[in-house]
């Protein structure tokens, strides 16, 4: 593997997603130094907005490091600002040819926006007093923490219409924020809370946890979003969950924060139309996030992020080794995979050479091998990562992979949620390692200076080597092309058509059939 520049390499070593080595400040008496970015997406929602924006008017996170961005999403009549709302508030209108969806929205707020920490809040939420401040304050220790804010859910028809925002402010101004809807509890975000409790407040979660950041309310540093690559701007459902999923192969921890209450004044898409929502999201986000594994049953085999990046290193090595080992990937059970061949690609110009002692002739028949497999690219240069997919395998020319290897060598490293595999043969390095782009991710966080990125990896996820046997992983395992017997073909049946086609029919029968005779004597007499 190549090595990266670091992000922080004073940041707290956090071990998978055990957040519970980081002491974040006490919110009693604590003084903030980041500035923070509340983005709030909006669309046809002035009511619900106006309330938004009572609430962040109240909070306890000081002002003067507070702005608020709201994105109108092509509201008619246009969105406004009410009169109760954060001293440094404004509204971007997104109109024209400015796109459209919330990950339109969010994104455009990130652009006008300059707080160190960015902080999603939709315009249907009313954030208790301490909200911003209890999820921020991880911020201040954590530079690769994804906070999640909690909810409860209020309907009009249960809990009565929505109050005024001058009610907002009273109740928050008398510490009575948890009384605004007549001391109902409101309900639980239940799938949510449920797989948190689950996981020990996410702190023995796997690689799954992603999957539990939903957007109505987080919070994350400005330059974890960009190493993510930030919102994908051409999803319009669902892009909570792909954010996550490169968040988390970006290294990030989720940790979920209670005392980021809020109301969240109606039900969400997916609770008013959840079989609708699964069926539009399913399509883009199984081409974007390869798991859950089952999502890709269906189409394929190719993705725009394969679950395993394969790099195989040409080097001077003849066609015949890199095909072996090109063809035990492509041809394994588990096809979700590209391989990037390294090699001087850009050496191969049209300039005119002696043809079958060309310097170049094995990268050029290698080319030549894979230039229509959608599943293979040409690389001049070792990815540093697999980002965005969750796997890099390096393979040498020298190993070939059975058809189930590549499948057991994953499961090995979940099964021990390892960052990376190494395989051995006996004693001996294969040269074979299986990386965890989301333990990579990690340690370009908290690398020091002069450690290695093996070592890095294995403070903040751990090592496992494997068996090459166990695995399925052999070597040498290619040769000269094996000179074959010409056999002629076999015919089971002759199709007819006509008098002449009839006639032709049968000479050909009577020929294989005295062809079968000859084979079959020559076998019997050499017994």
């Amino acid at each position: 593997m190549g090595t990266a520049a670091t992000h922080h390499a004073s940041s707290a070593r956090v071990v998978r997603n055990d957040w519970s080595t980081v002491a974040a400040p006490d919110l009693d008496g604590w003084r903030p130094t980041l500035t923070v970015s509340v983005i709030v997406p909006a669309y046809q929602c002035q009511p619900t907005l106006d309330l938004t924006l009572a609430s962040l008017a109240h909070q306890s996170y000081p002002a003067d490091l507070l702005e608020v961005i709201v994105v109108d999403d092509g509201s008619e009549p246009p969105l406004r600002l009410p009169e109760i709302r954060p001293e440094r508030t404004k509204i971007i209108r997104i109109g024209g040819s400015g796109g459209w969806g919330r990950a339109n929205a969010l994104h455009t707020g990130v652009t006008h926006s300059s707080g160190k920490v960015l902080h999603w809040l939709d315009a249907d939420m009313v954030a208790f007093p301490e909200h911003v401040a209890a999820q921020v304050r991880w911020h201040h220790v954590l530079p690769y923490a994804v906070t999640l804010g909690y909810k409860r859910f209020v309907d009009p028809e249960r809990h009565g219409p929505w109050p005024p925002p001058t009610a907002v402010a009273e109740r928050w101004g008398q510490g009575h924020a948890a009384d605004l809807f007549g001391g109902s509890p409101g309900e639980p975000h239940t799938y949510v809370e449920r797989y948190i409790a689950q996981t020990d407040q996410l702190r023995a979660a796997d690689h799954l946890a992603f999957r539990i950041h939903v957007g109505a309310t987080a919070a994350l540093r400005r330059e974890l979003y960009e190493a993510a690559g930030g919102l994908d701007t051409q999803l319009r459902l669902g892009e909570d969950t792909e954010l996550g999923y490169r968040l988390a192969q970006a290294g990030a921890v989720f940790v979920p924060e209670p005392r980021a209450r809020s109301w969240h004044l109606g039900r969400t898409h997916v609770m008013q139309a959840q079989d609708q929502v699964s069926r539009y999201n399913r399509p883009f986000l199984a081409d974007r996030i390869p798991y859950p594994r089952h999502w890709r049953t269906a189409g394929g085999p190719s993705w725009s992020v394969p679950f395993v990046e394969v790099v195989v290193t040409v080097g001077d090595e003849p066609l015949e080794r890199v095909r072996a080992t090109v063809d035990s990937v492509l041809r394994g059970t588990e096809r979700d995979v590209r391989v990037n061949l390294v090699g001087p690609w850009d050496r191969l110009d049209g300039a005119r050479v002696p043809v079958l002692t060309d310097p170049l002739l094995e990268p050029r028949l290698i080319a030549a091998t894979y230039r229509g497999e959608p599943q293979v690219r040409f690389v001049t240069e070792s990815p540093e990562s697999a980002f965005p997919a969750p796997y890099l395998l390096e393979l040498p020319v020298s190993c070939g992979l059975a058809p189930d290897a590549l499948r057991r060598l994953v499961e090995h490293a979940d099964r021990h949620q390892v960052g990376v595999v190494h395989v051995h043969a006996g004693q001996r390095a294969m040269g074979v390692v299986l990386w965890r782009t989301a333990a990579l991710g990690r340690a370009r966080w908290v690398r020091s200076e002069r450690e290695s990125l093996l070592d890095a990896v294995n403070s903040v996820y751990g090592r496992r080597d494997a068996d090459a046997n166990e695995i399925g992983i052999h070597t040498e395992h290619w040769g000269a092309p094996a000179r074959t017997r010409r056999r002629h073909p076999t015919l089971s049946t002759v199709e007819v058509e006509g008098v002449r086609s009839l006639a032709r029919a049968a000479v050909v029968v009577a020929r294989l059939s005295v062809r079968r005779a000859v084979v079959w004597w020559r076998r019997t007499s050499r017994r």
